[in-house]
């Protein structure tokens, strides 16, 4: 009969991890996550002045976005009109 090899080496490949797993070392929560108290964030304050530069800035983005979506689409429309125009 075939196969008996193959089916050596699957049990013995099971063996040789069972193995391995005996030697591992199980990490402490420090080594995966790091320590509590070894990161320290400072972050700068603010003045409304600098909030409201930002807000408004965001609020142009949002709109020029929007615009480009708005012609963006239009345009697929109108290719897609087009083409079947053209077609039919």
């Amino acid at each position: 009969m075939g196969g008996e090899g193959s089916m050596m080496h699957a049990v013995n490949s099971v063996k040789e991890n069972r193995k391995l797993l005996k030697k591992r070392k199980l990490k402490s929560v420090d080594d995966v996550f790091g320590k509590k108290n070894s990161t320290f964030l400072s972050f700068k304050k603010s003045s409304p002045k600098d909030i409201l530069r930002v807000q408004k800035d965001m609020q142009l983005q949002k709109q020029r976005n929007l615009k480009i979506q708005v012609v963006s689409f239009l345009m697929t429309v109108l290719i897609i009109l087009g083409i079947y125009l053209l077609l039919s």
